[in-house]
């Protein structure tokens, strides 16, 4: 396991641009080959660029797991190339998937906004599904980050719909004291590695490491 303390273009919304599973890992296409190759290393994952809808925001329009790739129907199949997962186009007003959906390999938590995708999610891919808030704000892909194995959320994280995370996602989930930022915007992650803004300080970092049991 390991830790890799960066930003991304200047950028400290990690999790925003790119997009981490525990197979591979889709970076913007700016990104410089030693960063590349440090990422790699750090989530032993392959590494592919790409874009989504022209935008280096990977992470805000997509969500994936081991799998499943689910954008919106705005990205084209020209950027898509590079994916080797299950692609699954979701339809409607809602864009910014990477924001409405909060997903692992055992399970897939929605935003109220998308809610009426959960008989395809359960039915038709198979997935545990449920949807909720966390923290009263129908976000959980940013306020939520979580691995096969463990999770973290957003301090403010209600607790029943803290419950609704644990038992959709199978994993248990650490809500920290210290960090106020947003985990699905700042943090990549996967069971073997964690990318993370290099300006968190040091008892940030600390219960980060701890919820998702990566050091």
């Amino acid at each position: 396991m390991g830790v890799y303390q960066t930003e991304f273009l200047g950028n400290p919304i990690l999790g925003l641009l790119g997009l981490a599973t525990e197979n591979v890992c889709y970076l913007p296409t700016e990104i410089p080959k030693r960063q590349v190759e440090r990422i790699s290393t750090v989530l032993k994952s392959e590494i592919k660029k790409t874009v989504f809808y022209n935008s280096s925001l990977l992470g805000l329009f997509g969500a994936a797991n081991s799998k499943y790739l689910f954008v919106p129907e705005i990205v084209s199949d020209t950027e898509l190339k590079a994916v080797d997962k299950k692609i699954i186009k979701l339809t409607g007003v809602f864009t910014t998937i990477g924001n409405l959906i909060l997903c692992n390999d055992k399970g897939c938590v929605l935003s109220p906004y998308i809610a009426d995708k959960k008989y395809f999610f359960e039915k038709e891919l198979k997935l545990k599904t449920e949807a909720t808030t966390i923290s009263n704000l129908p976000f959980p892909g940013v306020f939520g980050c979580v691995t096969n194995k463990y999770g973290i959320v957003h301090k403010d994280c209600k607790d029943a719909e803290l419950e609704i995370l644990e038992k959709t996602l199978g994993v248990e989930f650490k809500k920290p004291e210290f960090y106020c930022g947003f985990p699905g915007a700042e943090i990549l992650a996967n069971s073997k590695g964690l990318i993370i803004p290099k300006t968190l300080r040091g008892q940030e970092l600390a219960e980060i490491q701890e919820g998702l049991k990566i050091f």
